[in-house]
């Protein structure tokens, strides 16, 4: 009878903390009295099991051996036990079936979860409900992962690219984790907030408008944020930037326009980019100096609105390919 590995760990850690119920005994002892089962534990890690004895890589017939001391299992017995193990657990497969007993043994932190991907193409939003029943608005180019369920201690999702506005259900017990590449997480109990994730700079955004934030990359703090704070943190150089930002305009985008006012090139290049996939090259020394001031429709044709954006200084737009996706700015 085939067990995953981390059905057998999980039993063996209820069974030492007192919490095994009988159904599940059966099927552990019925397990480890299988052929193959000395073998079989070889494959599970021990190292954080006292079983172990503080040494990881004890040889698996000894770790096997303490194992059954540990159930009151002496080893001179296992082949009568496992005549009557035998017996009960077949009346239980024949009734349940194998599958269902394994179904209802296994602890929803040890089944496998379906995890879901969502992406959004140019000027493109989504809004999605997570199994908590949170809510993250998907901004355009982007990529986020999440399970079908959350059945572990810890709500994660995985923003790959892209930008993100997150509004958590509240659950103390639950901590909401954002992972954004390298490492770096997002933890939250219950607030809003977005994370912007370039994965070609290797930087990584987060701004908070409720509740109180957590950032860090590994066990390494970045920073804490309250509303109105904003990191902008490099990965690569990890180099932390905390500095304020209007709470309104952080979930302004998921209405699918972008208010500007006196805007920088850089600003506006960096959204053509986010929003359409649009390359914005400056023309001249001049163009970077640029401030701008316009609302920005997710749903406007890229070229036509870059057209526009390029007069508002009495500049010209180049298309430097027939697929426009680069333009210089004279």
């Amino acid at each position: 009878m085939p067990v995953p590995t981390e059905l057998l760990k999980t039993l063996l850690l209820k069974q030492k903390q007192q919490t095994i119920t009988e159904q599940e005994m059966v099927l552990l002892r019925l397990y480890l009295a299988t052929a193959g089962a000395e073998a079989a534990l070889d494959a599970v890690d021990f190292s954080d099991m006292p079983e172990a004895g503080g040494q990881p890589h004890t040889p698996a017939d000894v770790r096997y051996q303490r194992i059954l001391q540990a159930i009151d299992q002496p080893a001179e017995a296992r082949s009568p036990w496992r005549k009557w193990i035998i017996r009960a657990a077949a009346a239980v497969f024949l009734t349940a079936g194998s599958a269902a007993l394994l179904h209802y043994l296994l602890p929803p932190s040890a089944a496998p979860v379906q995890m879901l991907t969502y992406r959004t193409g140019n000027g493109e939003i989504k809004a999605i409900t997570l199994p908590d029943s949170s809510r993250v608005w998907l901004n355009a180019r982007s990529v986020l992962h999440y399970p079908a369920t959350f059945n572990t201690p810890q709500r994660q999702v995985t923003l790959e690219q892209g930008q993100a506005f997150f509004d958590v259900a509240h659950d103390l017990q639950h901590p909401f984790i954002v992972s954004s590449g390298q490492g770096v997480q997002t933890t939250v109990l219950g607030t809003s907030f977005t994370v912007r994730v370039d994965s070609n700079t290797a930087n990584i955004q987060v701004a908070v408008k409720t509740g109180k934030v957590s950032v860090k990359q590994a066990s390494h703090p970045v920073a804490v944020l309250m509303p109105g704070d904003q990191v902008d943190y490099d990965v690569q150089q990890s180099r932390a930037a905390v500095s304020k930002t209007d709470t309104a305009a952080i979930s302004q985008w998921t209405s699918g326009k972008i208010v500007f006012t006196q805007a920088s090139f850089a600003a506006i290049a960096a959204t053509m980019q986010q929003l359409y996939g649009l390359q914005v090259i400056a023309g001249n020394t001049s163009i970077p100096r640029n401030r701008y001031s316009l609302t920005i429709r997710y749903d406007a044709d890229p070229v036509k609105l870059l057209e526009v954006i390029s007069v508002i200084n009495g500049n010209r737009c180049e298309w430097k390919n027939t697929t426009h996706t680069i333009a210089v700015l004279h």
